[in-house]
């Protein structure tokens, strides 16, 4: 069992710095609101400056907050560097390999990716999260996650990238929906459309709100969804329409359920879908392994065309 030498009081902070509010934090940590905040309050009051100021969107560190983040993360990597040191030194790999991926990838990539490392290697032992893109690369920056399969990750130093391209973004409906009949849609004709939004924990939100906010403020009748599979199924049901990439709705695209009309606007930016490590931390053979195969199978995944027809 791998070592667990983070202090407690550590993570609550990265919680509260991820989700943006104490209460936030305090369900996904499974205690009480009270408890986090005495926590970060006694943190304070030690040294002498805050960590967090309140904003329009929630909690925001501070420069000291920023700091304490810092040590936590690489209080996590000496973690799984001491780790892995000690049982390499015992001659032992582990044959656990940790992944993140999205929910947008869970009737897709990722039972196909899988079924084809446990077909191909099954000494693997794989544990699977599903999370948000930021939660999954900052999770492999903290030692949490060997590998994370993401979209759009931010840029860190810290991160080796295996595997990379890039999607350009469409709008996905019914073929009985009168957008699926075009050959390609604006942002203002989409705007006029009723749309399920992806919210601010999804990537597109924050890159369209960076480059396009008014969409938002246009739109009437839409709904926000923090999942790709809700959404998804949303537009199923014949009464909206989203923007994503023809990866999130390939499974559907290839079934005939859901059309991919390209956006014309030049622009809009393109979805990039990575497969992602910590160069930091060693990479077992195990590892290098179960990235190999997972690239292989991203690799077969289908090349973005400009549209799928549905007769």
């Amino acid at each position: 069992m791998p070592l667990h030498l983070v202090p407690r009081v550590l993570h609550y902070l990265e919680e509260v710095a991820r989700s943006g509010s104490i209460q936030a934090a305090s369900r996904e940590l499974g205690i009480s609101a009270s408890a986090v905040h005495r926590q970060i309050t006694l943190i304070e009051e030690d040294l002498g400056d805050t960590l967090f100021v309140r904003g329009n969107k929630g909690m925001a560190l501070t420069p000291a907050g920023q700091m304490v983040i810092e040590l936590a993360r690489n209080w996590r990597l000496d973690n799984s560097r001491l780790w892995n040191t000690i049982q390499a030194n015992k001659g032992v790999e582990s044959p656990t390999v940790k992944i993140a991926a999205m929910d947008g990838m869970v009737n897709g990539y990722l039972p196909n990716m899988v079924d084809e490392i446990c077909r191909k290697y099954p000494q693997a032992q794989l544990e699977v999260e599903v999370t948000s893109p930021d939660s999954a690369v900052n999770g492999v920056l903290n030692g949490d996650y060997d590998v994370a399969a993401v979209v759009n990750p931010f840029p860190h130093d810290d991160l080796k990238i295996h595997w990379s391209r890039a999607y350009p973004l469409g709008c996905v409906a019914v073929p009985s929906h009168p957008v699926a009949k075009l050959d390609s849609i604006s942002l203002v004709e989409f705007a006029r459309q009723k749309i399920v939004f992806q919210s601010v924990a999804l990537s597109v939100r924050r890159l369209l709100e960076s480059r396009h906010s008014w969409i938002f403020s246009r739109a009437e009748n839409s709904v926000v969804v923090n999942s790709i599979q809700l959404m998804k199924l949303l537009v199923q049901s014949g009464k909206y329409v989203a923007v994503t990439s023809e990866l999130d709705a390939g499974p559907e695209i290839e079934a005939g359920q859901l059309v991919f009309v390209p956006v014309e606007d030049e622009d809009l930016f393109k979805q990039r879908f990575a497969l992602v490590s910590n160069r930091q931390l060693p990479e077992s053979a195990t590892m290098s392994k179960v990235i190999s195969i997972a690239a292989d199978v991203l690799n077969r995944q289908p090349i973005p065309v400009s549209k799928r027809h549905v007769s």
